[in-house]
């Protein structure tokens, strides 16, 4: 009885700190942020939903699949990848720090109509020198922007599903909405978070450069 009852107490330890990589869940995404620690190989396991990777260290890894094809990846801080759901196989951090990995799975395919952008708020079409398009597909729009010290955004909006949004740096900053409504935003380098469709402005209030990536989700 005592050897049960200790079987169940570490399977549910093992399920919390499972759920402890797991910072957002809805009918949309999961965002998850994981640590590969160096040496520890993956079970054998593959990846129901198409992913996009936002991969905060330097770092190195072997992917090896059932087929016994394997693929060395090198990743750079801020290094953002799509990552398709496929075969199954093993993953391996093979360099010597661990590496940190912020991994958002979407749930959903694209939609048949993709979302209605107007230029006049579309932030990579009136603020390019701020936002930079990394990739887009059928189910997500990846892009990088950035922010000095004290400045604004223009007024903009984020269509579609909502998005997902990853502090490469820290962030002290306030957002305003179209109604003329403010509230605090505040974040650490590796945070990641949630939102539904918007139209706001960000300030950074703080003495550095803000960095984030921007994942809209159709």
């Amino acid at each position: 009885m005592m050897k049960l009852l200790t079987s169940v107490l570490l399977c549910f330890a093992s399920l919390c700190a499972a759920d402890d990589r797991v910072k957002v869940d809805n009918d949309a995404v999961r965002i998850l942020k994981v640590v590969d620690t160096p040496h520890q190989k993956s079970a054998l396991h593959r990846h129901e939903f198409n992913r996009v990777m936002i991969y905060l260290d330097a770092g190195d890894m072997e992917i090896i699949y059932e087929d016994g094809h394997k693929e060395k990846q090198h990743w750079n801080v801020g290094q953002v990848a799509w990552s398709a759901a496929g075969a199954r196989h093993t993953s391996q951090n093979v360099g010597s720090s661990p590496l940190r990995i912020v991994e958002i799975e979407l749930k959903k395919p694209g939609p048949v109509t993709p979302p209605v952008r107007k230029r006049e708020l579309d932030p990579l079409a009136i603020d390019p020198k701020h936002n930079h398009l990394l990739f887009e597909n059928a189910q997500v729009r990846v892009f990088r922007s950035w922010r000095e010290p004290g400045a604004a955004e223009p007024m903009h909006e984020h269509v579609g599903a909502g998005r997902a949004t990853v502090f490469l740096t820290d962030l002290d900053g306030s957002v305003k909405l179209v109604d003329g409504s403010t509230s605090e935003l505040r974040g650490s380098a590796g945070d990641a978070f949630w939102s539904g469709p918007v139209t706001h402005s960000t300030t950074n209030r703080g003495s550095a450069r803000s960095e984030v990536i921007v994942v809209e989700v159709k």
